[in-house]
């Protein structure tokens, strides 16, 4: 995998600000298409129900069916951005910003999600986009074998600064 470490940041105010730039070896068409359709995202995070263009609200579950997240898209400008409400069960309300832009080699992607209570949420999104890699790369055999509680928990010293 060549899934770039993300930076934490203290906020000021609490949390923390989690930030990730990972360039991939596709369009931005595609990348962005892999990040803002229902069928791709479930195929290297979860699934998704709901609506995903601005103002549309979603939620994402776990394979079990079971709801973690929701949230509603505040900002859309396709192919190139957007940011989301980010509403994790049991969690405050936080903020997800993505962009995509067209880069040398492929495309880049930046993440950044403001306001976590857990420095863990880096060893989360490191494991998903790892998963983003394998899918961009047409190896559904790999997403399929990844075993992303391993991986995470391998991550999590990394994100914690232990």
């Amino acid at each position: 995998m060549r899934t770039t470490d993300g930076t934490i940041d203290e906020l000021p105010g609490g949390g923390y600000l989690l930030r990730f730039a990972q360039t991939y070896p596709t369009t931005p068409e595609d990348l962005w298409d892999a990040v803002t359709d229902r069928e791709r995202l479930s195929r290297w995070m979860a699934p998704y129900e709901g609506d995903l263009r601005l103002g549309g609200r979603w939620l994402a579950r776990y394979d079990d069916g079971t709801a973690f997240t929701e949230g509603t898209v505040t900002v859309c400008d396709p192919p190139r951005s957007f940011t989301t409400t980010w509403q994790a069960r049991g969690e405050g309300e936080t903020t997800v910003g993505v962009t995509v832009e067209p880069a040398p080699d492929g495309a880049s992607l930046r993440l950044e999600h403001a306001g976590v209570g857990s420095r863990d949420y880096g060893a989360g999104w490191h494991t998903y986009l790892e998963l983003l890699e394998l899918d961009l790369a047409g190896d559904h055999d790999g997403v399929a074998a990844f075993d992303w509680d391993a991986r995470y928990a391998e991550l999590q010293s990394r994100y914690r600064g232990d």
